[in-house]
C-alpha cells in the first residue's frame, strides 16, 4: 500500500488486488524519519482511474478471439491486469500514534516515499487505547479479534442503539444488560415486547446464571402502588402529563389529596368517595370521575399497603445486581404512559434521598410511552442524579437532534433512509462520509460502533450470540419450506 494523496483530514490509499482490505478497517501510515505514525479508517473504495484506462479496456474487448481468450503470446499483460484491478482507499484520519500512545495531534503530513503503509490488526489498535476496567463482550472485529467494552464507558453515559427493524439492536441490548449484571449493576427496562425476561433462561430451556438477577414486574399483577407512597408531586405528574388535567380541575384535585391526607384517609375509594360529594361545577366534577376511571382501570393502585411496591424495598431485597424488568406488552397504551411516569418519577425521588444506587435505563421504543418534556430530563438532569439511559429505537427521529448532540456513544445498524443518516451523522462526533459509506453496507447482526467505548475510533462489530433465551423472534404465518429431494424415478413427482 502506498499513499497517493491527501486532501483535508483525507487520504486515498493504493491498494493492489492481492492486498484485502473492508470497509470499516484501519490502516496504520508509520512515518520513518519523523518516528511516529497516523491511524486512517477506510470508509469506501473505487477503482484507480489511470489515464487510457477506458481505451484500454476497450482494447482488451477487441483483441478477443472468438472463444473470448486473450491473443496474447507473449503474457505481456498479467502487469495491466494488475492496474486495471488496483483500487483506491479512502481513509479518515482517526489519530495518531507517538511515543507508543495514542494523541489527537493530527496536524502532520506523513511521508509518501519514507513511510511504511500496513494494516492495522485490532489487537494493536486495542493495545494503543490502552483501555482497562470491567469488561463486557460484544462480539467481534472484521479479522476475528474478540470486541469487548468496559462497564465505566457506559455509566453515567447516554447510549444510543438504533437500526432497521430486525437488524439485532435488542439483542444487543440484552447483552449489555447480561454484561452489566455480570459486574453488580441494576438496570430497569421498559419492556415494550415482554422479551428480556428470556435472559433468565438458557436456548435449551435450562436455567441461566443470570435467573436469580431478572425480577419481571407486570403492571396490576406484582407491581401496584398506594397513593401514599407515590406521593402528592408524582401524583399530579399523571395528572398533569399523562391525563392532560384540565387546571381546574387540576386545582381541585390538590384541595381533594389536602383534605384526605390531613384526614388520614388517602386511598382509591375514599378518593373516589370524595369526589362524589366534593363541593365543586358539575363539569369539573365529570373531568375529576373521568381521570379517577382511567386511574381505577390501570389496576395500578391498591389501598392494601402489603400488596403495594415499594422501590426502594425491591433495590433492598437484591444483592450483587439485579435487572427490574417492566412488562410493557400487556398493559394499554394510557397504562403504560401512567407506569413509565409513575417510576421516573418516584426514581428520581429516590436517587436525590440517596435511598437507592445508581441506575441504568433500558428505553425500548421510548417514543411510545415517553412525553417530550420528559427527553430534557433524561439526559441531562437526571443522570446527574444517577439514572443513566440506553434508548433503544428504529426511529432515529423520534429522540430528537438534541439527544444525539448530548449522546455519548452510538451503536448503529444498517440504516439506508438518507433523512435518518443525515441526523445521526450531523451529532455524531464521526464524519457524516464514514457513517452514510459503511452504515449503508452493513449485513445484519454488524454495527457501527461510536463514541466514548471505543475512544472515538469507530469500529464494526459483529455481535455474537447469546448464550440465553433472546425472544423477540417476529411471529410469522408461513413457515419456512424445507428443500426436499425429489424421487425422479416416481411418476408422480416428476417434472
Amino acid at each position: 500500500m502506498k499513499i497517493l494523496s491527501k486532501h483535508g483530514d483525507e487520504f486515498r490509499i493504493l491498494l493492489l488486488p492481492n492486498e484485502k482490505i473492508e470497509r470499516g478497517d484501519y490502516i496504520l501510515v508509520e512515518d520513518v524519519r519523523e518516528k511516529r505514525a497516523l491511524i486512517l479508517q477506510v470508509y469506501d473504495e473505487t477503482y484507480l482511474d489511470s489515464p487510457g484506462m477506458e481505451e484500454e479496456m476497450l482494447r482488451d474487448e477487441l483483441f478477443r478471439d472468438e472463444k473470448g481468450q486473450m491473443l496474447d503470446p507473449y503474457n505481456l499483460r498479467s502487469i495491466s491486469y494488475l492496474i486495471k484491478d488496483a483500487r483506491v482507499l479512502k481513509c479518515k484520519v482517526r489519530a495518531s500514534v507517538e511515543n507508543g500512545k495514542i494523541s489527537s495531534n493530527v496536524s502532520w503530513v506523513p511521508s509518501r516515499v519514507h513511510s511504511k503503509v500496513t494494516r492495522m490488526s485490532y489487537e494493536d489498535l486495542f493495545k494503543v487505547i490502552g483501555k482497562h476496567g470491567r469488561k463486557i463482550r460484544i462480539g467481534t472485529t472484521s479479522t476475528g479479534d474478540e470486541f469487548v467494552i468496559n462497564a465505566e464507558d457506559i455509566d453515567g453515559r447516554l447510549t444510543i442503539i438504533t437500526g432497521k427493524k430486525e437488524a439485532g439492536k435488542s439483542h444487543l441490548a440484552k447483552l449489555l444488560v447480561a454484561g452489566l449484571l455480570d459486574h453488580g449493576a441494576y438496570v430497569i427496562v421498559f419492556d415494550i415486547n415482554d422479551e428480556y425476561s428470556g435472559l433468565s433462561f438458557l436456548k435449551d430451556g435450562g436455567p441461566s446464571r443470570y435467573i436469580s438477577k431478572i425480577r419481571v414486574l407486570e403492571p396490576g399483577v406484582n407491581l401496584k402502588f398506594t397513593l401514599r407512597y407515590i406521593g402528592k408531586i408524582v401524583f399530579m405528574d399523571v395528572l398533569q402529563h399523562v391525563l392532560d388535567t384540565p387546571g381546574a380541575s387540576f386545582r381541585e384535585f390538590l384541595r381533594i389529596w389536602d383534605y384526605l391526607e390531613s384526614r388520614g384517609q388517602l386511598n382509591m375509594r375514599s378518593l373516589y368517595e370524595c369526589i362524589l360529594r366534593w363541593k365543586c361545577n358539575e363539569m369539573v366534577r365529570d373531568a375529576l370521575l373521568s381521570r379517577y376511571y382511567t386511574l381505577a382501570s390501570s389496576s395500578l393502585f391498591t389501598d392494601i399497603e402489603p400488596k403495594g411496591t415499594r422501590i426502594e424495598e425491591l433495590y433492598g431485597e437484591s444483592t450483587g445486581g439485579t435487572a427490574f424488568i417492566i412488562s410493557l406488552g400487556k398493559t394499554s397504551p394510557i397504562t403504560r404512559r401512567i407506569v413509565v411516569e409513575i417510576l421516573l418519577s418516584k426514581l428520581l425521588r429516590l436517587l436525590e434521598e440517596r435511598l437507592i444506587p445508581p441506575t441504568f435505563l433500558i428505553a425500548e421504543e421510548a417514543h411510545l410511552y415517553l412525553r417530550e418534556t420528559y427527553w430534557e430530563d433524561l439526559v441531562t438532569r437526571m443522570r446527574h442524579f444517577g439514572i443513566f439511559t440506553i434508548f433503544v429505537t428504529n426511529q432515529p427521529d423520534a429522540l430528537g437532534a438534541s439527544i444525539y448532540r448530548q449522546a455519548d456513544n452510538i451503536f448503529l445498524y444498517n440504516f439506508t433512509n438518507e433523512k435518518d443518516l443525515d441526523m445521526i451523522s450531523q451529532a455524531s462526533v464521526t464524519d457524516s462520509e464514514t457513517i452514510k459509506s459503511i452504515v449503508k453496507m452493513l449485513p445484519p447482526h454488524y454495527c457501527l460502533v461510536i463514541g466514548k467505548v471505543v475512544s472515538d475510533l469507530p469500529i464494526v462489530v459483529k455481535v455474537s450470540e447469546a448464550p440465553f433465551e433472546t425472544l423477540g423472534y417476529t411471529k410469522r404465518f408461513f413457515k419456512p419450506i424445507e428443500n426436499k429431494v425429489i424421487d425422479s424415478t416416481n411418476k408422480y413427482c416428476r417434472i
